[in-house]
């Protein structure tokens, strides 16, 4: 086989027959008690993110916890889900990771934030954790983008994780997903505030990821992965072309490598240079064994499943999928290209594909996945997810997104904004 079948061959190597599964991942800031300065991310005099992670791991290894955890660069925790059929299993596993972390929290007087971007701090404000890939990549993205550091050390995401079927199954999911992520960016935009100030109607952690490196950021459609025919053939073709950050050995040992992630994984094909090169591509939907969906801000506390609910029921129930295929395939280029200019803005009047609204296209998903919700549970002999979602989406749909409802809410507040998020949204300052 050519070096583009062996990677396709890895793509799939883990098709499942029946009862597929998802994953979710969820990110979270932390904070010196209620300072709204970041706990340090290395190894310090004073509680890191790496204690946390070391503690927080050792507690649900202790109780023999299916879910693992890892830190992101800025020192942001990232709790993931094992693969469950059901989001009420992968719910339970959530809320009993959130037990763990109160704990911890407690004892060493540490505040958990829960928006999608930093609020208040600058990213240079925020020491890098010591490895070298992160090295790598943050010397990287300030020469392709003006908001790389941002993304590494200031915004927080939920990613969501989908098993395939097959070939046809995979190419299907990622074109319906890549064409939606737009959509579900607006939808759940949880970003009020930069550096102590209001984002108007700027759905910032969408536009701080599209100005990271639009070599191997932004979406699929972006990069000419227009169709879903053949689509992972023409993924992986592209992801050749992309130019390499990094070389890891077996050992996770980086150094830089100055061609392209082709030429890197030449150097010794194995499925560990394999892996290495789908961490290196950060599309809003990208392959590694399952699908990842990536464009969601993580949640309010309390709304963290809401887009994993969503997305799950769109990608995942038969007639979603029919019914999003036909209509997706009729828009054209530029109502592609529209849609991706328009998630901006959190702002549901502007255009649409078709010249419809956003608001009419979330509408439209929202009614969807909710439909699909019920398959689910009908399919599966699942409890229905639907009560996990509808309320908070019907939220989201009549007052506008968290980035508007929460800056709303700081306008009629008379407070300072720092109290202000002191008060409304910082974990344990409010237990």
């Amino acid at each position: 086989m050519n070096i583009a079948d062996i990677i396709k061959s890895q793509i799939l190597s883990a098709t499942v027959d029946a009862n597929r599964k998802i994953g979710v991942e969820i990110e979270s800031f932390y904070y010196k008690g209620a300072s709204l300065l970041r706990i340090p991310v290395n190894n310090a005099n004073e509680y890191s993110a790496i204690d946390l992670l070391d503690d927080i791991t050792k507690e649900a290894a202790k109780n023999k916890e299916k879910y693992s955890y890892s830190l992101e660069p800025g020192g942001q925790l990232e709790w993931a889900s094992s693969p469950q059929i059901s989001l009420w299993d992968i719910d339970k596993e959530y809320k009993s990771h959130l037990g763990y972390q109160k704990r911890l929290c407690k004892k060493n007087s540490i505040d958990v934030g829960y928006f999608s971007v930093e609020p208040i701090l600058h990213p240079y404000d925020i020491k890098l954790i010591e490895s070298k890939k992160y090295h790598l990549m943050n010397n990287l993205f300030k020469q392709t983008g003006a908001l790389g550091p941002w993304m590494m050390r200031n915004t927080t995401s939920l990613q969501l994780n989908i098993d395939y079927l097959d070939e046809e199954d995979a190419n299907q999911m990622a074109f319906i997903a890549d064409a939606i992520q737009p959509l579900a960016s607006i939808l759940f935009s949880n970003a009020p505030f930069k550096e102590g100030k209001l984002v108007g109607s700027e759905n910032l952690r969408w536009k701080i990821w599209n100005d990271t490196d639009q070599s191997r950021c932004r979406t699929l459609f972006d990069h000419n992965i227009k169709s879903p025919k053949n689509l992972i053939d023409n993924y992986v073709n592209w992801l050749l072309t992309r130019k390499a950050i990094f070389i890891e050995d077996p050992k996770n040992v980086f150094e830089d490598f100055n061609d392209t992630l082709e030429n890197m994984i030449q150097t010794d094909i194995s499925n560990d240079l394999i892996y290495s090169a789908f961490r290196q591509i950060f599309t809003h939907v990208r392959f590694k064994t399952v699908l990842e969906v990536r464009a969601c801000d993580r949640q309010q506390k309390g709304d963290e499943i809401l887009p994993a609910a969503f997305l799950a029921s769109l990608l995942t129930t038969e007639s979603a999928r029919v019914i999003l295929m036909e209509e997706i395939m009729s828009w054209t280029d530029n109502d592609r290209i529209s849609l991706s200019q328009s998630a901006h803005s959190i702002d549901f009047s502007n255009n649409g594909p078709k010249n419809k609204s956003i608001g009419y296209w979330l509408e439209y998903l929202c009614q969807i996945s909710l439909d699909g919700l019920d398959e689910r549970s009908k399919v599966l002999n699942i409890n229905n997810e639907r009560q996990l979602v509808e309320v908070k989406l019907n939220n989201l749909i009549s007052k506008g997104t968290k980035t508007q409802q929460i800056q709303d809410a700081y306008k009629n507040s008379g407070q300072t904004l720092k109290s202000f998020i002191r008060e409304n949204y910082l974990d344990l300052h409010n237990d």
